[in-house]
């Protein structure tokens, strides 16, 4: 298993633990700055993980289908989008929205992950 597939499934599952702490964040307000940086680390790791991709692709390494590249660039959007939504509301709201922004990069790199080996 290459460097790149085995950093998607850490994106993957580590988007997967974000969704269940700000799920616990909305009823613990103390955790949402704690959540806020994880979700965060989280956006990073997806942005690095599409950076190897690119990387892979213009030393000529090819995903298994080209449907790859908008799963791999859709893992990285969700959670910025995300972040800037919930910015100015409550805490709770604004745990919603990274909530659902966690959700959709494990979604997009479960999909992307499924699309890229040969």
């Amino acid at each position: 298993m290459s460097v790149h597939a085995r950093l998607g499934l850490a994106v993957i599952l580590v988007a997967v633990v974000g969704v269940v702490l700000a799920f616990v964040a909305r009823s613990r307000p103390g955790a949402v700055p704690m959540v806020r940086v994880f979700v965060r680390l989280c956006s990073a790791a997806a942005a690095v993980e599409a950076f190897i991709g690119l990387v892979m692709v213009v030393s000529g390494q090819r995903p298994a289908e080209a449907l790859h590249f908008f799963y791999g660039a859709a893992t990285v959007i969700p959670i910025p989008i995300a972040e800037a939504m919930g910015r100015h509301r409550g805490p709770r709201a604004e745990m919603l929205y990274l909530l659902y922004g966690a959700a959709a990069t494990a979604l997009f790199g479960l999909r992307a992950a499924t699309t890229g080996s040969a």
